[in-house]
């Protein structure tokens, strides 16, 4: 018995290491390359969850997730007039412009994760796709649509889905070719074109050109981080319930989409803050996010607020999330959800079941301090006195003189009391 286990044990971490071995050997070569990561990603089931159809796209595909979908193929025949106009303005054959994508097929099909196994064994058919919903992606980025007369906000919802995106290296490759034709207004790059087309501000040039965008929704993220606003949003002043109702109607949803997935803080409602004498002041973008307890100033982005804004958010937090490069826009969905719908929520930021996502920055402190602030009662008490009695000259002089009524009709029972136990001596 004794003799049996070394040959027991011998064969166990025998076949145990032949079966890892064999692992290893079918992973890809280029699996740990940073370069060759997969940015545009399939979105699990318990992402989902928050709101199933701000993930899927409502009237156009594009790249190979949700081609050939019974309800998008409509669209379809407006791609190919989209491409007979582009090839007309880029001057070049069908087969020159297959020739300048194929040198880039095999780099463009790492760039799905999961991708299946029909895209591979038939790159003509992905190669098809790629160069007409690109086609179709700079028309609407130049603005040209003389041909079709889709909804526009419909057709940019639909191009800020993650599993939407195709990759900027394609359209990059694809606007070079309109820059052959030697028009001016033409000689721009795929993000020069995605910042007009998203009104991103000339400021942000610089910066965006400096980094390496995986896609558009990968640009679009970024506008959130470093958008500074024009001079006119920087110093215009919004009314504070106005503005309240504005973020309600977007991040009050999904606060209370997060809250069913577990996820939360225990935060004041909104509807609080004007009582507890909060102000708000607009800030730039998401970094801005503060709150100053000393004034009872929070600190908030101008975001505009459009059909789109709950489905682009949503699809860039499953970007930063499943590509790991942080989460910002998550922490700030989050934070408004709980600030505009939720009263109290036991659990910390979860994501979905066995996902923790924590807050990023100083996000924390901010929700923490607006919490202490609204749990100072002489703070709602005094708000509440300037509300009912001095929001117009007449109550304030209403006001005044019950004061004065108020203050005579105490000295007037400080006498009586006076003299009912002191009499005058006779």
């Amino acid at each position: 018995m004794e003799q049996s286990r070394p040959r027991n044990k011998d064969a166990v971490v025998e076949i145990v290491t032949q079966n890892v071995k064999s692992h290893l050997a079918n992973l890809p070569d280029d699996l740990e390359s940073k370069g060759n990561r997969a940015s545009i990603y399939r979105i699990p089931e318990h992402i989902k969850k928050v709101n199933p159809n701000a993930f899927k796209p409502q009237l156009i595909s594009f790249g190979p997730y949700h081609h050939g979908e019974l309800h998008l193929m409509p669209t379809e025949k407006v791609k190919h007039l989209a491409f007979r106009y582009f090839e007309k303005r880029c001057g070049l054959s069908i087969e020159d412009m297959v020739n300048e994508v194929w040198d880039m097929l095999e780099d463009l099909q790492r760039s799905y994760d999961k991708l299946d196994d029909k895209w591979k064994t038939e790159p003509a058919k992905f190669l098809e796709i790629m160069i007409l919903d690109g086609c179709f992606i700079i028309q609407v980025l130049l603005g040209r649509s003389p041909l079709w007369t889709l909804p526009l906000e419909d057709v940019l919802r639909d191009v800020l889905l993650l599993e939407n995106q195709l990759p900027m290296k394609l359209l990059a490759k694809l606007c070079s070719m309109l820059m052959l034709e030697g028009e001016g207004e033409h000689n721009k790059n795929v993000e020069s074109l995605v910042r007009e087309s998203q009104k991103i501000p000339a400021y942000l040039k610089k910066m965006l050109m400096e980094n390496d965008y995986s896609h558009i929704l990968d640009m679009y993220r970024a506008e959130l981080q470093y958008y500074e606003g024009n001079e006119q949003e920087r110093h215009q002043i919004s009314h504070t319930e106005m503005r309240f109702t504005h973020f309600e109607m977007i991040f009050g949803q999904l606060g209370m989409r997060l809250s069913h997935l577990g996820m939360g803080h225990e935060i004041q409602l909104a509807r609080r803050f004007h009582k507890a004498g909060i102000k708000l002041k607009k800030g730039c973008n998401l970094r801005d996010v503060d709150f100053d307890q000393n004034k009872g100033v929070l600190s908030l982005p101008f975001i505009e607020m459009n059909a789109n804004i709950e489905s682009g958010l949503l699809n860039a937090m499953a970007f930063e999330k499943l590509l790991g490069i942080g989460n910002i826009v998550g922490s700030f969905v989050i934070l408004m959800g709980n600030l505009l719908e939720k009263d109290e929520v036991d659990s910390f930021n979860q994501l979905a079941k066995g996902t923790v996502l924590g807050l990023w920055g100083h996000y924390p402190t901010v929700y923490k301090s607006v919490n202490n602030h609204c749990k100072r009662p002489w703070k709602i008490w005094w708000t509440t006195l300037k509300d009912v009695n001095f929001q117009s000259p007449w109550t304030i002089i209403s006001t005044f003189y019950a004061l004065i009524g108020f203050a005579l009709l105490i000295i007037q029972t400080v006498y009586g009391v006076y003299g009912y136990y002191l009499p005058r001596p006779s």
